[in-house]
């Protein structure tokens, strides 16, 4: 009965890492962990992972000043050796400001990343603020994965 119980306990608990090791490799396939670990092993010698961060911050302060500014950022689909990471983290983010009467800023943020990971994670955030008479800020972040 103990060696039973005891057999029974160490599966369930087997069962119940699986989602662990998913979350190192970029989550659980739908398909089960025999998928997983297959795209993992084709990927053998390639990065397990790739992270790009576009952060721009853009202003104008002076009565009447203009300022633009565009930034952007493309992780190639593959590498030279047709490698792509399992995990990619992509971070797009600005600070626009226009701060005195009549001032303008503009302000532009692309961010595209790799397609064909396991796992990705976004993250998009902008401030964007007009103050005094006649001050105008625009601001514009796109965050695409997989164009």
């Amino acid at each position: 009965m103990f060696r039973a119980t005891s057999l029974a306990l160490a599966a369930l608990a087997a069962v119940a890492a699986w989602p662990a090791m998913a979350q190192e490799r970029g989550g659980l396939s739908l398909h089960g962990p025999a998928a997983t670990l297959d795209t993992i092993e084709a990927n053998r010698g390639c990065p397990l992972s790739a992270t790009s961060a576009t952060i721009g911050v853009n202003r104008a302060f002076g009565a009447g000043s203009v300022s633009q500014q565009h930034l952007g950022t493309v992780n190639p689909q593959s590498g030279s050796n047709g490698c792509r990471p399992l995990v990619s983290t992509q971070v797009a983010a600005g600070f626009n400001l226009a701060l005195g009467r009549g001032s303008q800023a503009g302000q532009t943020i692309d961010a595209q990343g790799p397609r064909g990971a396991l796992a990705t994670n976004t993250f998009s955030r902008g401030f964007n603020a007009a103050v005094g008479a006649r001050s105008t800020a625009t601001q514009r972040i796109l965050n695409q994965v997989g164009r």
